[in-house]
């Protein structure tokens, strides 16, 4: 596990507190599951990004290859 902190305005602090009560979760555990159910929908939105979402060197080479092709400077590095 990894320990972050967060700066949240007042009203965002108070809905995530309410979320995690409604579902009885931990803020930890809310926060968890609004990432994951992001991640669904980019992979919906984006299912060929989604194909690689366990190989992201491939994605890397994937772009570094296209910018090269493309001729955008600093791509060779």
């Amino acid at each position: 596990m990894e320990k972050i902190e967060l700066e949240l305005d007042r009203l965002t602090f108070e809905r995530a507190k309410t979320l995690a009560i409604v579902n009885q979760s931990t803020l930890s555990e809310l926060i968890s599951h609004v990432i994951e159910r992001l991640a669904e929908v980019q992979e919906k939105n984006d299912p060929l990004m989604g194909l690689y979402a366990d190989v992201p060197e491939i994605v890397d080479e994937i772009v570094a290859e296209a910018m090269e092709k493309r001729g955008y400077p600093g791509a060779d590095e």
